[in-house]
This record gives C-alpha cells, structure tokens and sequence, in this order.
C-alpha cells in the first residue's frame, strides 16, 4: 500500500517539477537577454562588432560607461509639429511618457473600479446590460477601429494631444472591470448599510468605506497598467505624434541609421535606460505585484 502511495506522491509531483523546469528557463532566457543588452551597451562600437556575445573588454572602470551619458545628450528624434520639424530630447520625452503613462494608468483604473462599484451594488438591469456589454466586448475581437479613431479625434481636434488620449482611456472594458466586481461583490452590505444607518450618504460610503477597502486591489491594478503604458510605444506612434514617448524613442532609434543612436551599443544604452525605471518598480513592489495576482487576476 505504501509503495502505491509514494507512485501516486511522485506523479503527482511530476507536472510540477516539468512546470518548475520550465519556468527556471525562461526566466533564465529572459535575464540572460538583459545582461547580454547591458554587456552590448558597455562597448565601443568596434568592440562590439569583434566580439557580439562577449563581456565588455578590460575591467569594469575600462569599460563604455559615457555610452549612458552620450544617451541622456543625443537621444533625439524628430518630429513634424504645425508642419514644422523639430526635435525631443530624452528629458521630453520622460516627460510625454509621465503624463501618457501615469495620467493614462489612473484613469484607466478609476473608471473601471467606479463603474464595477455601481454594476455589484445596483442590481438593475441596466447593471447587467454592462455587465454583458463587457463580457462580449473581451469575447469579440474589436480590430480596424485606429481609422476611426483619429478621424473622430481630429475633427474634435483632439488629435495629436494628451486631452485626447486621456478621453480614450475613459472606458470600463476589459478584465480589470471583472477584477473590480469580484472585490466589490466580496464585501458584505452590511458595512453599507450600518453606514447609512449612522448618516453616512451614497459618496462618503464609497470613498471612505469601500474605496479604502479594495485599494489594494486598486494599487496593483494601476501598477500593471502603468507598467503596460510606460512599454507602449503603439499608441503614441499613431495618436501622438509630435509628443513621443521613451518607448517610441527606442522604436525609432531602432531604425535609424544615421547618428550617434544608430551603434548598437548606443541603442542597448537606451533600452537599459528605459528599462530602469520598470524594473524598479517591479523591485519595489514585488511582493504586492506576486501576492495579489492568482490566476491571471487580482485578489486581496
């Protein structure tokens, strides 16, 4: 009986050994391409050409640090503003991506939590309407609709600014609306309803009972969206472009091939600049990122 035991023990282990082994890989994949990025943007160009796979040659004090300083002086691209060419430095472009990234982040975690407070407290049928509106909305695939877009922006003459863009982010699709009403429908009517039996109204239960009770919910929802915008370079290339952001920036020095951007040396230094900022905040806030996802979803 025991041996049957210890087979059933060890195949049951088995998938999970495969899925550890696997995971160990990729990760190891991934960083190894970050060091390799960070061993190219410590080259001279010459270097790298010699020796592509390579450390750096020499000690570390030797190596191409002024590659991450020549990046902060001539990270430029140009742009076409008003019919008139003109340039953004990388400081410009820090700043674009702050306000598309950070701005864009809250709003599109705002309106989703409100709207799922309203769908899990309100049971009408409208609130069910929404509730279907977004569940067919992620079964659907919604493709062709950029033309559309920048029509419609343009004749508001919204095109080509943050105002715009901010509007666009003003929508409740997607999962994260699902994430919300999970959280929102977890928690008991009975804080409510003590509430407004002690004089409480609809605005101060929810921004002082509700909203502080899924905020953590709320914080990690706005970190993996910040995180998704910071590495969008898609939508500023079609909706604003005279107002690149850092991953724009280091889409177009991937073509380019005149300048001092153009080395791919200089090009690792720009992505190993950009990804600083990320790989800081994953870091930082490790533990809410990895204790609050299960399953592809958010839990308190």
């Amino acid at each position: 009986m025991e041996r049957v035991i210890n087979k059933r023990k060890a195949s049951d282990k088995a998938p999970t050994i495969i899925i550890f082994v696997l995971l160990t890989v990729y990760a190891a994949s991934m960083i190894l391409l970050v060091l390799w990025g960070l061993s190219a943007a410590l080259k001279t160009w010459l270097g790298f050409y010699q020796d592509k796979l390579g450390p750096p040659a020499g000690w570390p004090w030797a190596w191409e640090w002024k590659n991450f300083q020549l990046v902060f002086d001539q990270f430029v691209i140009p742009i076409v503003s008003d019919g008139v060419q003109k340039y953004r430095t990388i400081w410009d472009m820090l700043l674009y991506t702050l306000l598309y990234a950070g701005v864009g982040a809250f709003i599109n975690t705002l309106v989703p939590c409100l709207v799922a407070y309203v769908v899990a407290k309100f049971d009408y049928k409208f609130s069910k309407l929404l509730y279907t509106v977004v569940i067919v909305c992620m079964i659907l695939p919604i493709v062709g609709a950029a033309p559309s877009e920048i029509s419609l922006l343009k004749t508001l003459h919204l095109y080509d600014t943050f105002w715009g863009n901010w509007i666009q982010k003003f929508h409740f699709l997607g999962m994260y609306f699902l994430v919300f009403h999970a959280a929102f429908k977890g928690i008991s009517k009975e804080l409510s309803e003590a509430a407004y039996v002690d004089g409480a109204g609809e605005y101060q239960v929810l921004f002082r009972l509700i909203l502080p009770l899924v905020s953590t919910v709320f914080a990690t929802v706005m970190l993996i969206k910040f995180i998704e915008f910071w590495n969008d370079y898609q939508t500023p290339l079609l909706y604003l472009p005279s107002h690149p952001t850092l991953a724009y920036g280091v889409y177009w020095i991937g073509f380019t091939s005149v300048g001092a951007m153009a080395t791919v040396p200089m090009r690792m230094a720009a992505c190993m600049l950009v990804l600083v900022p990320v790989l800081t905040l994953f870091v930082v806030f490790r533990n809410r990122l990895m204790g609050n996802l299960m399953m592809g979803g958010v839990k308190e």
